[in-house]
């Protein structure tokens, strides 16, 4: 942040109880900043919320830990969500250099299925932009962006959560970009804006070991269409020879995640829809 942004942005670091002293890193910011201590690992979505909260701007960029700035379009990632009065994400990488998953199209309907089986690099522009649109060089409404970059205006994160403080870790971008829809408001990708690494899944390997370690309990909420995606995407991957044990891992990890709890259903409430 120091070597691409020039200072005048406000950083707000909410710590989940770190034991790497987090505070000290963050006072190396040059610009206004803030920590929050709060004192327990209380969750990924809760920490962003209170980030969320403290904020003074009229535009929040949640930021994961992560995440390596690679130019400074931080502040275009900003006003474009300003412009637009919207979530934006913008093109997030490996640290490898190579494209990252972070953003999606429909959840539900056939774009899952074409997803699944047809491999992206056969697909036409017209479809990638609803199964997989991070790999496009435009910008594209999708269905929910990846939570280790996303900008918008501070009252529209506000009215949504922003993310919802049951998730404790994953899922709670996906269930925010399908709560934003359902609002009205636009959810975008814009591959243009800037470009960060997002090194990826630390807290799962720092928790479970590996980076798949977190499927177990962190797809709970979506693992039979989640299994049934892994099989058909190993499956396309097998037949095309291109399956790696990552992928054979991740549905492994998949298949041995815990039963679901058991929810009281909600009250009936007459008239309801």
């Amino acid at each position: 942040m120091n070597r691409h942004l020039d200072g005048s942005q406000e950083l707000i670091v909410v710590d989940n109880a770190s034991t790497d002293q987090p505070g000290e890193a963050a006072s190396g910011w040059k610009g206004a900043g803030r920590f929050v201590e709060l004192g327990e690992n209380a969750g990924f979505g809760v920490a962003s919320n209170r980030g969320v909260a403290e904020a003074g701007g009229g535009v929040v960029v949640l930021l994961n830990p992560d995440t390596e700035l690679l130019d400074d379009g931080l502040d275009r990632l900003a006003a474009a969500a300003r412009r637009t009065g919207g979530l934006v994400g913008p093109r997030v990488l490996e640290a490898d250099g190579s494209v990252q998953p972070s953003a999606s199209g429909p959840e539900i309907g056939v774009w899952p299925w074409v997803r699944a089986v047809v491999p992206a690099a056969l697909q036409p522009p017209a479809v990638v932009a609803r199964t997989e649109p991070y790999r496009l060089d435009r910008p594209a409404a999708v269905t929910w962006l990846t939570g280790a970059c996303i900008a918008a205006p501070t009252t529209v994160l506000r009215s949504l959560g922003p993310f919802d403080p049951g998730l404790h870790m994953y899922g709670e971008d996906v269930d925010l970009g399908l709560r934003a829809g359902g609002a009205g408001i636009a959810v975008r990708f814009d591959p243009a804006l800037c470009r960060v690494v997002h090194h990826g899944q630390g807290s799962s390997v720092r928790v479970h070991g590996t980076r798949e370690g977190w499927r177990p309990t962190g797809t709970l909420n979506w693992r039979a269409a989640l299994r049934l995606n892994l099989r058909l995407r190993l499956l396309a991957k097998s037949l095309a020879g291109r399956a790696t044990e990552r992928d054979r891992a991740a549905l492994e990890a998949a298949i041995a995640a815990d039963p679901p709890p058991d929810l009281d259903a909600p009250p009936f409430r007459p008239g309801a829809g």
